[in-house]
């Protein structure tokens, strides 16, 4: 049930939303303080029907619940500037009516202005500067008109017990606006912030991690390798003849080659090795508490396991095989570039060898 519900709220405050990853978050909130805007509509009229049988502020909150689902069906069209200046116009003259009007200033509800002054810098798009500053203008000159001008007499006169529950009412819907903006805000930070980690890290075709990961946490590895004088192997892996593969069959046929050989390795090395792409067809991998000879032998099995498996791609199956140069920290000097540059000459011995085998850096050859 609950998770129902959570997919309903989900999927309403997200009507509108589009492949942009910059206005979905603006779709969001703005979404999100339209239902926040009709469910106070709603709860208005229910109240005021009971206390002041008024048809008159009936009318002003269906009117406002009207053009908060408007603006949310402005969203859905992508009609967004038009939707979002809509909702926020009709807000500030309902709260500005109310407060002047239709209660008066003693209950508080000119307060509500102060909740409103950043919605405009949160969904309106970065050049919309002069109407972010009009609007928020409009906002702080509300509140002081209200506020400050000689009071008129309300549309609807409560007695003291219901003005101080009215108040207090008041100010909490305030509060839970702005609580539920924040944490609807709050919830895409997360997600663009894991998003665009994801994307400073992890390579976008083979989900690997990229270099830039690669070096951090190859340094981190290497460290604690020195620190507790444990064995550390890294290799390069090269796929042999890889551009004749795009040459020949496609560079889509090349990609799947890539994002095969890519989970093959995933599948067959432990958590605590660390595989990325190192550039084009190559991939390194850092293997932590394992000597040299175990390096080898992990490693061949691997270049077994390469070219057995077939890839395939719109119909047509070819293999590939792959070359490894290994090496090992040897000197606790060693940087972690010196490794690299080890395992890369490996790499080329490998290549001289006729491919498809293990060379290490200490030039001896298995296959």
């Amino acid at each position: 049930m609950f998770s129902s519900l959570q997919t309903l709220s989900y999927n309403a405050i997200s009507i509108g939303c589009n492949s942009d990853e910059a206005n979905i978050h603006k779709v969001r909130i703005t979404n999100t303080l339209a239902y926040v805007a009709s469910i106070i509509a709603c709860i208005n009229i229910v109240l005021f029907g009971m206390l002041s049988h008024s048809l008159i502020t009936a009318l002003m909150n269906v009117g406002l619940l009207s053009i908060c689902l408007t603006a949310v069906y402005l969203q859905h069209k992508r009609l967004y500037y038009i939707g979002r200046i809509v909702l926020l116009l009709s807000i500030i003259g309902y709260i500005f009516i109310h407060a002047n009007w239709v209660v008066g200033k003693n209950l508080g509800v000119q307060s509500t202005f102060f909740t409103l002054l950043p919605l405009p810098w949160l969904l309106l798009e970065d050049h919309r500067k002069r109407t972010k500053v009009v609007l928020s203008f409009l906002c702080c000159s509300c509140y002081f008109y209200v506020q400050y001008h000689q009071p008129t007499t309300p549309f609807i006169a409560f007695n003291s017990n219901y003005q101080s529950i009215l108040q207090i009412g008041s100010e909490l819907l305030a509060m839970l606006v702005l609580i539920v903006l924040a944490i609807t805000f709050d919830n895409d930070r997360n997600k663009y912030e894991s998003r665009l980690r994801q994307l400073a890290t992890e390579d976008p075709l083979t989900g690997l991690a990229n270099r830039t990961k690669l070096l951090n946490e190859g340094n981190r590895v290497l460290a604690y390798a020195k620190r507790h004088q444990d064995p550390l192997c890294i290799a390069l892996l090269d796929i042999d003849h890889f551009k004749s593969v795009n040459d020949k069959y496609g560079h889509s046929h090349g990609d799947t080659s890539l994002k095969i050989i890519a989970k093959l390795l995933a599948n067959n090395l432990r958590e605590s090795d660390l595989i990325a792409r190192y550039g084009g067809e190559e991939f390194a991998i850092i293997l932590p508490n394992v000597n040299l000879q175990q390096a080898t032998s992990i490693l061949n099995k691997l270049r077994e396991q390469i070219a057995l498996t077939p890839i395939c791609y719109g119909g047509v199956c070819i293999n590939c095989s792959a070359s490894f140069g290994v090496t090992q920290l040897n000197n606790p000097k060693q940087q972690l570039t010196d490794l690299f540059d080890q395992a890369d000459e490996a790499l080329y011995l490998a290549k001289d060898q006729g491919r498809n085998c293990v060379a290490t850096f200490q030039l001896s050859v298995q296959t």
